[in-house]
């Protein structure tokens, strides 16, 4: 079963907005490859808009993984938590992770991006994607 990658835009009920990038871990087991609760999501919170230079890196918080449920879902989360509306979909080629490092690629319609997260603190981190194809997606409303 392929993996999937996801960016949504999440509208927080005080109309405030950040992306979640959202990265398809393989499931623990084979036979539960189709239950949506052993897939997990390797979940990044992203600025809104990006920044538009290709070369500067992103900050952003690594958050506690996500169900699976995040791959398909838009719309209401819940009234304390706002929306999530799909920005980008797409194919999880390659991950390697290890504590500190997330080194990947990831196939959309429109490009291959490679993704490189080093942990700079905690939950802090600095991904740097090239290239990056969703740029356009800010405007998106």
């Amino acid at each position: 079963m392929p993996r999937r990658v996801v960016i949504l835009r999440h509208t927080l009920p005080d109309g405030s907005t950040h992306l979640d990038l959202m990265l398809e871990r393989a499931p623990a087991c084979p036979r539960s490859a189709a239950d949506p609760d052993d897939r997990r999501l390797i979940t990044f919170q992203l600025p809104d808009p990006l920044p538009t230079d290709d070369a500067s890196p992103i900050d952003a918080r690594r958050l506690p993984e996500h169900r699976a449920h995040y791959l398909d879902h838009e719309g209401p989360i819940d009234t304390a938590r706002g929306r999530v509306d799909r920005l980008l979909t797409g194919r999880l080629d390659d991950l390697d992770e290890t504590p500190d490092r997330l080194e990947g690629a990831f196939t959309t319609r429109a490009a291959v991006t490679r993704l490189l997260a080093r942990r700079i603190a905690a939950d802090h981190w600095r991904l740097t994607l090239d290239p990056r194809p969703y740029l356009k997606l800010r405007s998106i409303q």
